[in-house]
C-alpha cells in the first residue's frame, strides 16, 4: 500500500455546510490518471525535517484551494507516505482517508466540502529513498550524507502530498528545518534562519513565483558554495551560485565562469531579463546523468558540473550544452509551462533548439554550427520504428508520461522547431517565441498557444503545416530528381514515409519546408517551397546545375532521397557543402540504406569520405554509420573482416591522434580523438597495448595520464584486457574515493569483452557495497560507447528479481533496451516471452519493450538482406589494399 494511515477515520467537520451541497455520485471513485479539474490550488506552504541519511522525513504542508462546487471527496497525488493529522479550515479533522489507488489519495468529507476557498492541511511522512534519484533521495559522499530531489516528472508525490500536475502552478512557502551544521538551499532565496534546540535549525525561504510541483527543489548537506557573480538586463540582476558537496568548490572553476556567460547571451537573445529571484547551480554528489531544470535551483550529475582535475575539452562543450539547455528552461518550461504531458516538447524541444542556438553565440568554435545535425540524425533513428511516439502523443497512462523523454521529444522537436524557423525567417520566428512567453509568464501554455504566435508574428498560416509534424509518427522522405529538358529547369519532388525496404509506407503525409541549394562550380542559389501534396515540381534559376543539395543547411526534417546521377553529382561537388550539409548527407546513409533506396556499397562509400573530411561533424557522421553497418549489417562471421576493413578506414589517423594530445591543438582534436579511439582503438595492437601501459600507470598514479584521455584509455584497454587488469581496476575502484573515477573504473569494468570477468563485472550491480545508481549509470554508458554485446542483457534476465529489488520501482522499464543488440528471430522470440508478463508491471516498459522488438526485426531483416553485399565489398576493399601494397612494393624493388 502506497499511502499508510495508521487507522480510518470518519471526518468531524466543523464549518458550515447548506443543505443544498451536493457532490457527484461517482466522486467517491480513485481518479486514473489526472485530478479532478475542479480543485485547483491556490498557494502551498510546506515545512519538512530533513536529517541527510535517515530513511524517513517528517513534514506538513498547508494548501490553499479553490473549489468550483462541492467536493465529498477531494484528491490529491500522494506515494508512499503516512498521513497522521488533517485540518481544513484550521479545524481538527478525522476524514476517511481513501488510499486504494496507486497514486493518489482521497480525502473523504461527509457533508462534502462546499464550494469556494479552502485551507488543507496534512502532517505526514515521506521515504528518503538510498536506490533511486527521484522524489527525495539521500547520499553519501566524501564520508558525509546529503539529501536532495527530483520531481519531474511526477516524482513530487513521493516527497509530499501535492496536486502534481503542470498546470497546477502556485506559489510555494518553504521552510527547511536541518542539522545546524549543514547548509539547505531551495528554489527561493534565504529569509530567516535559526536555531530551534536538539542541533537543529529552521530555515525559511522566500515564497516562490507560481511553479507546478515538478519544478520545487531543495538539498540539504555540507555543501561548499561557490560565489559565480551577477549576470543582469538593465536594471535586474540575478545572483549566480555553485553548489557543490564539501570539499569539491576548487573543481567548478570552469562552471563559475562559463555559466554567467551562457546566462548573459540567453537574456541578450531572449530581451527578457531572468525571471526568477536567484539562480544556484548544485552538483549531485553521484554519477548520474541527467540535469534539472528546477526554477533557481538547478540540479546536475555531478561529472556534468565538476573537472577536478582539468577542464578537459569533452567536460567544457558538455557542460556548455547542458548548461545552456537548463538555464533555457527557465523561460521555456518554468515562467512558461506546458498545461499537460502531451505538450512537453514546449519544454525540451525549446531548451535544446536554444541550447545549440546560444553555444554557437557564445562560442562558435565548439560545434561550428553542425550540433543539431547530430540530434537530427538521432531524431530520424528514433522516428524510423512504427512504434516510435509522436511530438505531440496523447497522454493516457502514466507509462505514456514515462515515455515522453525521448529523442522524438527532444530531438525530433528541437529539429522541426529549427525547420520552421528556417522557413518563418529567423526575426519572424523570435518575434513569436517573444510574444509566446510574454503572454504566458508565470502560467501554463499549450502548443496552440505557440502555434499562433508564430502566426501573428510571421502573417502565415503556420500552425496546419507544424500540426503534420507533432500529430503523427514517421519521417517523410523526399525522392528528388532533376530535369533539365525543362525550361526553365525542374527539380521534381515526391514525399513518402520512411521504411525499411518491402514495408509498406502508408498514406501519411506532411507539409514540409523544402529548401534546396544548387549551382555550378563556386555560386549556387537557394530555393524552397512548402510540400504539401504527394509529388510537386520546383523551379531553379538558370542553367543544369552541376549539383543539387535538398537540404540547405541541414535544417530541415526530412531524408533527402536523390537520384543515381544526382547522388554521384554531389559526391564530386562535396567540397561546396556546408559542414552540417556534409554531415547530414554521411548521417543519411543510414536510413536510406534500411529503406533500400542506397546499397551498402554506396553508404560505405559515403562512410569513407566523410572519415576522411577535415570536419569533426563529418568523420562523426562517418563514424555512426560505421557502427550501424557494424552492429546491423554485418554477419558475425565477417566482424573480423568488417574490424580490418575499419582500421583501414579511420586506423591511420587514429595512429596520428594518438594518445598523447598536442601543444595547442584545438578542442577538435581532442574530441575527434576520444571518438576515433573509443571507436577503432581496440582492435589495433599498437594502440591496444598503449591503452593498457596507460590504464596501468594511471591506476598507480592519477596524474600520470592526460585526463582528457584517462577514460578512454581505461575502455579501451578493458576491451582487451585479461584477469591482471581487470583485478587491478576492481582495486582501483574499491579503493578510490573520487566520484568520477570511479564511474570510469565502473565504465571500464563493464566493457571487459572475456565472458567470465563481464561476468565479474556485471556482478556489481548485486554488490550492496556499491551505489546500484552509479554502476546502473556506468553500465548504460558502456554500453552506448562500447560494440553490441548481448551479457548485460543475459544477466538481467538471470538475475531480474534480484536486480529489481535493488532498484527504483520503475527502473527496470528501461530495460528491455539492452537486448537491441541482439538480431535474430529467434533472440527476438525470447524478449518476447521474457518480457510480455512483466513489461505492464512498470511505467513506459510495454512502449520500450515494442520499439526494441522492432529494433530486432529490423536488424535481422537488415542483415539477410545485406550480407552477403557487405561480404562483397569487404573482399573488393581488401583486394584494392593488397594490389596497392604490392604495386608499391614493387616500385620499391625497381628503384
Amino acid at each position: 500500500m502506497l499511502w499508510r494511515t495508521a487507522a480510518v477515520a470518519w471526518l468531524v467537520l466543523v464549518a458550515c455546510v447548506p443543505a443544498f451541497a451536493q457532490a457527484p455520485a461517482d466522486e467517491g471513485l480513485p481518479p486514473t490518471l489526472r485530478l479532478p479539474s475542479d480543485v485547483r490550488p491556490t498557494h502551498y506552504a510546506l515545512t519538512m525535517t530533513i536529517v541527510p541519511g535517515k530513511t524517513t522525513a517528517p513534514g506538513e504542508i498547508t494548501i490553499d484551494i479553490a473549489l468550483d462546487r462541492p467536493h465529498s471527496t477531494v484528491w490529491l497525488n500522494a506515494v508512499a507516505l503516512t498521513v497522521s493529522r488533517v485540518l481544513v479550515d484550521g479545524a481538527e479533522t478525522h476524514p476517511r482517508i481513501d488510499d486504494r489507488a496507486d497514486q493518489f489519495v482521497g480525502l473523504a468529507f461527509d457533508p462534502p466540502l462546499p464550494a469556494g476557498d479552502h485551507r488543507v492541511t496534512l502532517a505526514f511522512e515521506a521515504q528518503q529513498s538510498s536506490n533511486s534519484a527521484r522524489g527525495l533521495f539521500t547520499v553519501k559522499d566524501g564520508g558525509a550524507w546529503y539529501t536532495l530531489t527530483q520531481f519531474e516528472a511526477i516524482a513530487a508525490r513521493r516527497a509530499f502530498p501535492c496536486f502534481d500536475e503542470p498546470a497546477l502552478k502556485a506559489p510555494w512557502q518553504l521552510t527547511l528545518r536541518v542539522p545546524r551544521e549543514l547548509t539547505a538551499v531551495a528554489n527561493a532565496p534565504v529569509v530567516t534562519e535559526k536555531a530551534i534546540g536538539d542541533g537543529m535549525k529552521e530555515v525559511q525561504f522566500a515564497e516562490t513565483k507560481p511553479l507546478p510541483s515538478y519544478l520545487v527543489a531543495f538539498a540539504v548537506g555540507p555543501f561548499d558554495i561557490v560565489d559565480a557573480g551577477n549576470v543582469g538586463v538593465g536594471d535586474h540582476t540575478t545572483s549566480l551560485r555553485i553548489v557543490v558537496a564539501g570539499g569539491h568548490a576548487r573543481d567548478v572553476r570552469f562552471a563559475a565562469e562559463a555559466i554567467p556567460q551562457l546566462l548573459q547571451e540567453e537574456e541578450l537573445w531572449l530581451g527578457v531579463a531572468y525571471p526568477f529571484a536567484k539562480l544556484d547551480h548544485l552538483a549531485i554528489p553521484l554519477n548520474v546523468r541527467f540535469a534539472m531544470e528546477n526554477a533557481g535551483l538547478i540540479t546536475y550529475g555531478a561529472p556534468i558540473l565538476l573537472a577536478p582535475r582539468a577542464a578537459t575539452p569533452p567536460f567544457r562543450h558538455g557542460l556548455a550544452n547542458v548548461a545552456a539547455h537548463e538555464m533555457a528552461h527557465q523561460w521555456f518550461g518554468d515562467l512558461v509551462t506546458m498545461a499537460w504531458w502531451d505538450d512537453v516538447w514546449l519544454n525540451e524541444a525549446f531548451a535544446t533548439w536554444f541550447a545549440d542556438k546560444i553555444v554557437d553565440a557564445w562560442q562558435p568554435g565548439y560545434e561550428h554550427g553542425a550540433g543539431r545535425v547530430h540530434e537530427r540524425a538521432d531524431a530520424i533513428e528514433a522516428d524510423s520504428l512504427s512504434s516510435a511516439r509522436r511530438i505531440r502523443q496523447p497522454i493516457e497512462t502514466r507509462s505514456d508520461i514515462a515515455n515522453a523523454f525521448d529523442a522524438i521529444t527532444y530531438s525530433k522537436g528541437a529539429t522541426v522547431l529549427g525547420m520552421f524557423e528556417g522557413w518563418l525567417g529567423d526575426d519572424a520566428f523570435r518575434r513569436g517565441v517573444l510574444g509566446y512567453l510574454d503572454a504566458h509568464r508565470y502560467a501554463s501554455a499549450t502548443a496552440d498557444d505557440f502555434l499562433g504566435a508564430l502566426s501573428v508574428a510571421s502573417a502565415k498560416p503556420v500552425a496546419p503545416a507544424f500540426a503534420t509534424f507533432l500529430d503523427q509518427n514517421g519521417v517523410p522522405q523526399v525522392r528528388v530528381g532533376l530535369d533539365c529538358s525543362a525550361k526553365p529547369v525542374q527539380l521534381s519532388l515526391a514525399q513518402h514515409r520512411h521504411v525499411a525496404a518491402g514495408e509498406r509506407a502508408g498514406l501519411q503525409r506532411w507539409d514540409i519546408p523544402v529548401c534546396v541549394r544548387y549551382g555550378n562550380g563556386g555560386t549556387s542559389h537557394d530555393a524552397c517551397t512548402l510540400l504539401t501534396v504527394p509529388v510537386a515540381k520546383l523551379e531553379l534559376q538558370g542553367d543544369c546545375p552541376a549539383f543539387v543539395f535538398a537540404n540547405a543547411g541541414a535544417r530541415g526534417y526530412y531524408i533527402p532521397e536523390y537520384s543515381p546521377s544526382l547522388l554521384a553529382a554531389l559526391r564530386s561537388h562535396r567540397q561546396v557543402l556546408t559542414t552540417p550539409e556534409l554531415a547530414s548527407i554521411v548521417y543519411d546513409m543510414r536510413p536510406l540504406l534500411r529503406a533500400g533506396a542506397v546499397d551498402v556499397a554506396q553508404a560505405l562509400d559515403w562512410m569513407r569520405a566523410g572519415a576522411a573530411a577535415d570536419e569533426r561533424a563529418v568523420v562523426a557522421a562517418a563514424l555512426d554509420v560505421a557502427r550501424f553497418i557494424r552492429d546491423d549489417a554485418v554477419a558475425p562471421k565477417t566482424r573480423p573482416r568488417f574490424d580490418r576493413f575499419v582500421h583501414q578506414v579511420f586506423g591511420e589517423r587514429a595512429r596520428a591522434l594518438g594518445f598523447v594530445a598536442r601543444s595547442g591543438e584545438s578542442d577538435d582534436d581532442a574530441l575527434l580523438r576520444r571518438d576515433l579511439l573509443r571507436f577503432a582503438a581496440a582492435g589495433d595492437p599498437v594502440l591496444a597495448r598503449k591503452a593498457r601501459a596507460l590504464a596501468m600507470a594511471w591506476i598507480r598514479d592519477r596524474k600520470a595520464v592526460d585526463p582528457a584521455l584517462a577514460d578512454t584509455a581505461l575502455f579501451v584497454a578493458a576491451q582487451n584486457g585479461d584477469a591482471r587488469l581487470f583485478d587491478a581496476m576492481m582495486h582501483a575502484l574499491r579503493t578510490s574515493t573520487d566520484g568520477i573515477d570511479r564511474r570510469s573504473l565502473m565504465v571500464a569494468l563493464l566493457s571487459f569483452r572475456d565472458p567470465s570477468l563481464s561476468q565479474r563485472a556485471l556482478g556489481m550491480l548485486l554488490d550492496p557495497t556499491l551505489d546500484v545508481r552509479d554502476v546502473t549509470t556506468a553500465l548504460g554508458i558502456a554500453a552506448g560507447i562500447g560494440p553490441p554485446s548481448r551479457a548485460p542483457y543475459d544477466f538481467i534476465v538471470a538475475h531480474f528479481d534480484a536486480l529489481a529489488a535493488r532498484i527504483d520501482r520503475d527502473a527496470p522499464a528501461r530495460w528491455p533496451y539492452y537486448a537491441a543488440a541482439l538480431c535474430s528471430s529467434d533472440d527476438r522470440a525470447a524478449v518476447e516471452s521474457f518480457w510480455r508478463p512483466r513489461a505492464a508491471r512498470y511505467a513506459g516498459a510495454e512502449r520500450n519493450l515494442a520499439e526494441t522488438l522492432e529494433a530486432i526485426d529490423a536488424c535481422a531483416r537488415l542483415r539477410v538482406r545485406e550480407g552477403a553485399n557487405v561480404d562483397a565489398y569487404l573482399a573488393r576493399s581488401l583486394r584494392s589494399v593488397n594490389a596497392s601494397r604490392g604495386a608499391s612494393r614493387s616500385r620499391s624493388s625497381s628503384n
